[in-house]
This record gives structure tokens, sequence and C-alpha cells, in this order.
């Protein structure tokens, strides 16, 4: 499995690993907002050339901030239903427009299965529960710094890079950016 997202940092994820919900509760340590499913099986080509189109739109990334205050639910699927804190954030949808053009020009394949995007974390799935009832929560802000992309599944088998954001126009100073396109630009 592969996908594009943003981690949940520790401190915040432990506040919303706290929030009583419905259900078998997920790992604050996996707590994530998805950006892009790439799929299961990915050719390691495919996941070069996301690693490619993706550290080029990040290194003209500022961080930005997203922000939760309401709890709510998904359709029961396969797992259950989902029960999710849905993120607001403008600059993430932004971000998520700029790298879906970039991704349908350099031909690199996503799902598009739920095409309106919503971001959300999953805190929990219920297996018992139908919908959850939305509910209000304080607001809990916090910054996003980096995209990461994760390949594989477990253990040895698992692949996760970091796309750091920039804090002003480092792309052609950076050492790492000089690195990248002397490996990636060949794709």
């Amino acid at each position: 499995m592969a996908f594009v997202g943003l981690r949940v940092p520790h401190e915040t994820a432990r506040l919303l690993g706290g929030l009583e919900v419905p259900g078998k509760k997920e790992p604050t340590s996996s707590f994530h907002i998805t950006m892009f499913y790439l799929g299961d099986e990915v050719p390691i080509e495919t996941l070069l050339q996301a690693i490619k189109v993706t550290f080029e739109i990040t290194t003209e990334t500022k961080p930005f901030t997203v922000r939760t205050s309401q709890l709510t639910s998904f359709p029961k699927g396969d797992d259950g239903t989902p029960v999710i804190c849905r993120i607001e954030s403008d600059a993430l949808h932004d971000l998520r427009d700029k790298i879906k053009g970039a991704y349908e020009a350099a031909e690199v394949e996503f799902s598009n299965k739920f095409p309106d995007y919503k971001p959300h974390v999953t805190l929990a799935y219920d297996t018992e529960g139908e919908e959850f009832a939305e509910q209000r929560i304080p607001t809990v802000e916090w910054g996003a710094h980096e995209l990461v992309l994760w390949g594989g599944d477990e253990g040895d088998d698992k692949l996760v890079v970091a796309f750091p954001f920039a804090l002003g126009d480092l792309a052609d100073k950076s050492a790492a950016a000089r690195i990248a396109q002397r490996y990636l630009g060949s794709l």
C-alpha cells in the first residue's frame, strides 16, 4: 500500500486519541491526513515519479496550519464505520490541488474513489454502530511542516519518504534540492 499525506504530531495525536469515541481506536502513532492513495502493489517506478513530483512541489511550499473542531463519521465500510475528526485548512486544499495537477501531468496514478476531498483523521472504526452523530470539540490546531510518502507494508518492506516544506525560496540553494535533482532528474 502506498499513500501521501501529513503526519499528525505526537502531542496532537495524544489529544485527539483521548477523545471519547465509539469503536476500536486507531493507534495514535498512525494518525495522519491522507492526501493521495497511490494503491496497493505500486511499482517502484511509479513511487519514484511520485517522489520526484512531490519533492518539486514541497520545495516551494511554506508551512501552514490545519485544525479540527468537529467529530463525525463516514458511511460504514468493510472495516466498520470510520469515526473521524474533520480537518479544516484552505492551504491543505491548495497544496492538494497543486500536487493533483502535477501528478496528472506526470501520469502518476492515484485513486479517485472519493473525488470530493474531505480531509480527516480517522480516530476509530465502529463495527457495531451506524453513523456517528456530529459533535463539536474545542478547536485543535497544529502546524504542517512536511508531507510523507508511505509505501509498502510493515518492517523491512516499508518505505517512508519525508518532504519538508521550505521557509522561503530555498529550492535553488538547498543541498537537498541539488542532490535530489541529480538523482531524480533523469526520471
